[in-house]
């Protein structure tokens, strides 16, 4: 009688190195916010000049010499949630939503839709909705009305360090206006990106 171990070794190798051939799990998103909510010219915003930090446990450094990109929050981990994505490689197109627990555990949201940054790598616009418990409702700037500054060339394919401005976000419910200060910075990493 033949021993059968040849012929099953021989049809297992092919079927376990199939099983084994597997794309690796992608890393979840990343990110973390220092954001800067402050009155526009001429009117009165909830949230006067109110700084909020995401992080974990850092945000941005905002005029720190050299930058700090600071801690980012991990998509799903500290009750954040964090989906982005930066395609191109100049020019860029982005968008992001950064939801976290500020120090002061304010519970924020930053979603940046339409987002470019231009051949030059440096610069470019976003449309930017922003909530806060002290804005109690979501204010939104007009379509591609917000700057963006790219931070240290920190922009490629999945990821960026960027500040941005809005001179304008309201709140269509009421016509209420704030803006989005210069001390504005954000973190992307590990989002989608070709």
């Amino acid at each position: 009688m033949m021993n059968g171990c040849p012929r099953w070794s021989f049809l297992t190798v092919p079927l376990l190195a199939a099983l084994g051939c597997s794309d690796p799990v992608p890393r979840p998103a990343q990110g973390n916010l220092t954001l800067s909510v402050k009155d526009p010219t001429g009117a009165k915003c909830p949230a006067v000049a109110k700084t909020y930090q995401i992080g974990n446990p850092d945000a941005p450094c905002i005029n720190c010499t050299p930058n700090d990109a600071g801690d980012r929050l991990i998509d799903g981990n500290n009750n954040a949630t964090i989906k982005c994505a930066v395609n191109g490689n100049g020019p860029f197109t982005f968008s992001g939503t950064i939801q976290g627990l500020s120090k002061q555990s304010d519970k924020v949201t930053l979603t940046i839709t339409n987002g470019t940054i231009s051949a030059d790598k440096v610069t470019g616009t976003a449309t930017v909705a922003v909530n806060t418990p002290q804005l109690a409702g979501t204010y939104v700037s007009a379509a591609g009305a917000c700057t963006v500054a790219v931070v240290s060339n920190n922009v490629k394919p999945g990821s960026m360090w960027a500040s941005i401005t809005c001179p304008i976000i309201t709140l269509s419910s009421t016509g209420q206006t704030c803006a989005v200060g210069e001390t504005t910075n954000f973190v992307l990493e590990n989002c989608e990106g070709t």
